[in-house]
């Protein structure tokens, strides 16, 4: 099955969706592997919020196809380039620092663009944006505290988080390679870029983390359906029992 999306406005939200759902497949991952009970079960709560931020914006992107597709369909039924998740959600668990690091870049990032579609003039849209920025609200915050708590808690913590910062930062170039798509959809995409500056500086700051130096890279567009080689060893888990048994329900 060849799926392909033909509103421009359903082209926008596929992004997100897509980018939900992979990182909600990531902190899946991490089910029973958190440093202690309480946060083993926040980032299971975590993931559960993204998964369900993705599945609502799936029935959106599916009324506005005209319901050729559902939302499972959209889910376990693309291929790897007919996927538009942001690079830096599809990397993997390496340590609790890389897990915090990429929570709380991705939560920088569409916590402004939920803000933006909060004035959306599709009310589907402006009302799940109002609901999911509390759930992004409490992420968000849950993420900057650890990132200041290890930060400045031990030479080991430090040194680990800002590897992972180092090595996640590359993907963030492309967040804000803004196509006419994003223009057309958000209020002020130059906005999310001075919020995500603002905020990583302040944070960064207080975290004792040296940000990384900014060059191009060159790293071939989500937008475009490029992904990281990780991509497809996370569909190929996910999608297995759909694909396997076809009548079987999300």
């Amino acid at each position: 099955m060849s799926i392909t999306i033909k509103n421009e406005l359903a082209q926008f939200l596929i992004r997100l969706a897509d980018s939900e759902i992979i990182l909600g497949q990531r902190l899946a991952e991490m089910c029973s592997k958190g440093p202690f009970l309480e946060e083993d079960i926040a980032l299971s709560n975590l993931a559960l919020d993204l998964f369900g931020r993705g599945e609502e914006l799936l029935k959106i992107i599916a009324d506005l196809e005209d319901n050729a597709y559902t939302p499972d369909d959209y889910t376990f039924r693309r291929n790897e380039r007919e996927y538009f998740s942001y690079k830096i959600v599809e990397q993997p668990n390496n340590d609790f620092a890389w897990v915090i690091a990429r929570q709380y870049f991705h939560d920088v990032y569409v916590r402004e663009i939920f803000r933006q579609l909060l004035n959306h003039s599709d009310q589907q849209i402006a009302g799940l944006s109002e609901k999911v920025l509390k759930e992004i609200d409490y992420s968000y915050l849950h993420a900057r505290d650890w990132m200041v708590r290890l930060g400045i808690g031990t030479e080991e913590s430090n040194s680990r988080l800002q590897k992972a910062v180092d090595s996640l930062w590359k993907y963030s170039e492309e967040l804000f390679a803004f196509d006419q798509i994003d223009t057309n959809v958000l209020d002020d995409s130059d906005q999310i870029k001075t919020v995500w500056d603002n905020e990583i500086d302040q944070v960064f700051s207080e975290a004792n983390l040296e940000k990384p130096e900014e060059f191009k890279r060159h790293i071939l567009d989500f937008r475009q359906g490029f992904h990281s080689e990780y991509l497809g060893m996370i569909l190929a888990d996910m999608q297995y029992l759909p694909r396997a048994y076809p009548d079987a329900q999300w």
